[in-house]
């Protein structure tokens, strides 16, 4: 059987700034960019474009990131940052097929979305270790495709 891990924290872009609580994470570095002194135009909507795509790439709740062994370790920032899904009778092959990047190699930032899939996690019973058990049906019926 395989494990999913699956993305369960605000990404620092949408929470409040540690330096200007007012400003969400992304908000605060495009204003500094925006105050940055010594840029040129192009240099200054390069370094705007570039954020933007960074922001368009971050990590979701929710997000499909690794697939491997049942009950493999863990480490103390996994079970920070991450829920680990079980679903039963899924091989790890398989499970592989759901934690792909979605967009352009060709590019700094080469995706439009970090992940393809995501997990709708409404209603979604996690114990206290953040383990979550579903039959392959109830996965297939909480998986999304970004858009």
């Amino acid at each position: 059987m395989a494990e999913f891990l699956i993305y369960d924290q605000d990404n620092w872009m949408d929470v409040p700034s540690k330096q200007r609580p007012d400003l969400t994470g992304y908000k605060n570095v495009e204003r500094k960019i925006l105050e940055e002194s010594g840029l040129t135009i192009e240099q200054r909507t390069k370094k705007l474009g570039l954020h933007e795509m960074k922001y368009a790439a971050k990590y979701q709740r929710g997000d499909i990131v690794e697939a491997r062994r049942d009950n493999g370790p863990r480490g103390r920032l996994e079970e920070a940052s991450f829920l680990f899904l079980q679903v039963a009778g899924l091989s790890l092959e398989d499970a592989r097929a759901y934690c792909v990047e979605d967009g352009n190699a060709d590019l700094i930032y080469p995706v439009s979305h970090r992940r393809k899939y995501y997990l709708d996690r409404t209603g979604l019973v996690v114990d206290e270790h953040k383990n979550i058990s579903l039959t392959q049906a109830e996965f297939n019926s909480r998986l999304k495709v970004k858009k």
